[in-house]
């Protein structure tokens, strides 16, 4: 009944080690938020990018807002490699 018990609580304290997200606060870009646990990553991505008219200048700024989860592997990328990973599937 002991071994069992002890495997149950060992079970749970790993399950709340690999699943439960840690908030990090907010990034200067416009409120971009960050939740990150051992085998994923959670991004609410609020900030500005730039709007460009047919000659490439700038014309604008636009809020970009969405909300993106990478998994293991990628849970351990800087923001700035997920950033690019997200201009890339902007396009």
């Amino acid at each position: 009944m002991k071994k069992k018990t002890i495997a149950i609580l060992l079970t749970v304290v790993i399950a709340l080690v690999l699943f439960v997200p840690i908030p990090k606060g907010p990034y200067d870009d416009g409120g971009t938020t960050e939740y990150v646990a051992l085998t994923y990553r959670i991004v609410v991505w609020n900030c500005w990018v730039p709007a460009y008219d047919e000659n490439g200048t700038i014309t604008r700024f636009e809020k970009y807002s969405k909300t993106s989860v990478y998994l293991f592997p990628n849970n351990f990328k800087s923001n700035s490699e997920l950033w690019q990973m997200e201009l890339e599937n902007m396009d």
